[in-house]
C-alpha cells in the first residue's frame, strides 16, 4: 500500500443538499492545497457538482479524487436520480431517502475497508447524518471529524440547549427560548424557530437527530465553515464545553477567487446585467438551493422589490412550478431576459451566486441565513437582509443582526414549510406574513447611503478583510487547516 508523507482524507459529505455538498468539497480542495490527498464519496447523480468544482478550484500539483459509489434509489422505492433531498418529490419518500442514505453507508464502509485501496484514509471527515463513518473510522483506528454546514455560533447554540434539555420537552410554538452563550450579547428565540434537533413535529426528529446528536458527541471533532475572528470566540466555546477539536476553516468559498465571468449563458447574463449597474446598488435576493416562498408571499416580496429604488436580482427557485397566476404576475412585472436598462431581473433556477456577491455592483443580500450564504456574504463584504426560512437560520440570523450588525431582520417570525417539515409545522397556508410595506422599509434600512446603512456597509468591509486573511498563510483558518492535517500524519 502506497505510503506518504501526508495523511490521507476521505471526505463523505451529506447529500442531502447542495448547501452541504459545496463546502465539504471546498474543504476538501483546501486540505489538497496544503499537500494532503483527499478523496471525496459521492453517488452518481451528485458526482458532476463535486467534479466540477475540484476541477476549478484545485491547484496544480494537488491530489483530490472523486469516487462515485451507487445510491440504492430502485432498492428503498425512490425514482431513479433521487439522490438530494431537493430531488425529492414528495414528503412521503423522506423516510425511504434516509433508508437508502444507510444502505449508501454501508457500501461506503465496504470501500473504505478494502485491503485493495491505494491509499488507507488517515482521517474521515462525514457530513451530519452519516453517522456510518463513525464504526468505519474506529476499526480503522484513525480520527473521525464531523461537518454539520453549521457556523460556530449555530452549534454553540445547540449544544446549550441539549445540555439545557431542550430536547425534551419544549412547551409551545410560542415559548421564548434564551440562547445567550455569549456573555456580552442576550439573544432568544421563539420556540417555533429552533433547530430541527429540538421540534418533535419535524420528520428529522425524534430518533434520527438523537442519532445526529449521539455521532457529534462521539467523534474526535468538528470542522466548521467559519473564521475563529467572525464569531466571537464560538468554536473555542464549543471546543470547551464539549471536550473535542472544533476547527474553524473557512471561509471555504474562498479556496479560488470567484470568477467574474463564469461559464454558462445564465451566468453570462447575469454578469453582463450587473456590469450595466452603479456601484452598490444592487440588491440580490435568493433563499438558497432548497428554500422558497408560499405563493401569496412571494407576491408581497415581488411587490416590494419591483417599487423599491434599487435594482434587483432575485433568483427563484422552482419557479416553473408556480401557479399560473404568480408566474403571470412575474411575467407582467419583472425582467426574464436580463435587458441592460431592466430594473428587476428575475433568475429562475440557479445563478453565480460567489461571483454574483463580488460583484461590485451588489450592495446589499436578502438572504434565507444558511449559513453557506451567510458567509459566502461575509467574505464578499455585503450587507444582509435576512429572511430566515427553517432549520438553524432564526440562530444565523441573531448572529449577524445582533451580534455582528452587518444585517437587517425583515421581521419574519415564522418557519416555511419545506420537504421535512410539510404539514406539520402549519406554517403553509396561503396567508403571508410579511407585506410589502414591510420588506420596503427594511430594504430602506440596509441600502440607505448614510446612517444606519453607512455603519452596517463598514463592519461588512471589515470582516471581508478579517475574512480573506485568515485563509492565508499564518491566518487562523490556515493554521487550523494545518493543524487538522498534522492531527492526522
Amino acid at each position: 500500500m502506497e505510503t506518504s508523507a501526508k495523511p490521507h482524507f476521505v471526505l463523505v459529505p451529506w447529500i442531502g443538499s447542495i448547501s452541504h455538498i459545496v463546502p465539504m468539497t471546498d474543504i476538501g480542495c483546501l486540505l489538497a492545497s496544503h499537500g494532503a490527498s483527499v478523496a471525496i464519496i459521492t453517488t452518481p447523480a451528485n458526482a458532476p457538482l463535486v467534479q466540477s468544482r475540484v476541477d476549478r478550484v484545485t491547484p496544480r500539483g494537488a491530489v483530490i479524487g472523486v469516487t462515485t459509489i451507487p445510491f440504492p434509489t430502485a432498492e428503498a422505492g425512490l425514482p431513479d436520480g433521487c439522490e438530494r433531498l431537493d430531488l425529492v418529490r414528495s414528503p412521503a419518500m423522506v423516510p425511504s431517502f434516509f433508508k437508502a442514505n444507510k444502505k449508501f453507508g454501508e457500501a461506503v464502509a465496504q470501500y473504505c475497508r478494502r485491503e485493495d485501496a491505494p491509499r488507507r484514509p488517515s482521517c474521515i471527515i462525514a457530513g451530519m447524518c452519516n453517522t456510518w463513518t463513525l464504526p468505519v473510522a474506529r476499526d480503522l483506528g484513525v480520527p473521525c471529524y464531523i461537518f454539520h454546514g453549521f457556523g460556530a455560533f449555530a452549534l454553540l447554540c445547540i449544544d446549550h440547549l441539549y445540555r439545557q434539555g431542550r430536547h425534551e420537552a419544549i412547551a409551545s410554538a410560542e415559548e421564548l427560548v434564551d440562547i445567550s452563550v455569549l456573555q456580552q450579547f442576550e439573544c432568544k428565540i421563539l420556540g417555533r424557530q429552533l433547530p430541527p434537533h429540538f421540534l418533535p413535529s419535524t420528520s428529522m426528529g425524534g430518533g434520527l437527530m438523537q442519532e445526529v446528536r449521539d455521532f457529534d458527541v462521539a467523534v474526535d471533532g468538528v470542522v466548521v465553515n467559519s473564521f475563529d475572528e467572525l464569531e466571537h470566540g464560538s468554536a473555542a466555546l464549543l471546543a470547551a464545553a464539549s471536550g473535542r477539536k472544533v476547527l474553524a476553516v473557512g471561509p471555504v468559498s474562498l479556496c479560488c477567487a470567484p470568477s467574474l465571468d463564469p461559464q454558462g449563458d445564465d451566468a453570462r447574463r447575469c454578469m453582463a446585467w450587473l456590469d450595466g449597474k452603479e456601484a452598490n446598488s444592487v440588491v440580490y435576493v435568493s433563499f438558497g438551493s432548497a428554500g422558497s416562498l408560499p405563493p401569496a408571499q412571494l407576491i408581497q416580496l415581488g411587490m416590494a422589490l419591483v417599487s423599491c429604488r434599487w435594482p434587483v436580482m432575485w433568483v427563484i427557485r422552482g419557479a416553473d412550478s408556480l401557479p399560473d397566476d404568480v408566474n403571470a404576475w412575474l411575467g407582467e412585472n419583472t425582467d426574464p431576459d436580463g435587458v441592460a436598462d431592466g430594473k428587476c431581473l428575475v433568475v429562475r433556477g440557479w445563478a453565480p451566486q460567489v461571483a454574483i456577491l463580488a460583484h461590485p455592483a451588489v450592495g446589499g443580500f436578502m438572504t434565507h441565513c444558511g449559513w453557506g450564504s451567510t458567509l459566502e456574504s461575509v467574505a464578499a463584504g455585503v450587507p444582509m437582509l435576512t429572511w430566515p426560512l427553517f432549520a438553524e437560520q432564526f440562530v444565523n440570523e441573531k448572529l449577524i443582526v445582533d451580534v455582528l450588525a452587518i444585517g437587517v431582520s425583515v421581521g419574519v417570525t415564522k418557519p416555511t414549510e419545506n420537504v421535512l417539515t410539510a404539514s406539520k409545522l402549519g406554517s403553509g397556508e396561503a396567508k403571508a406574513e410579511v407585506g410589502a410595506e414591510r420588506v420596503e422599509k427594511a430594504l430602506e434600512r440596509l441600502m440607505d447611503g448614510a446612517g444606519e446603512g453607512e455603519d452596517i456597509r463598514r463592519r461588512a468591509a471589515e470582516l471581508k478583510r478579517k475574512a480573506n486573511a485568515a485563509l492565508e498563510k499564518g491566518g487562523s483558518s490556515y493554521n487550523n487547516l494545518e493543524n487538522l492535517i498534522d492531527s492526522c500524519a
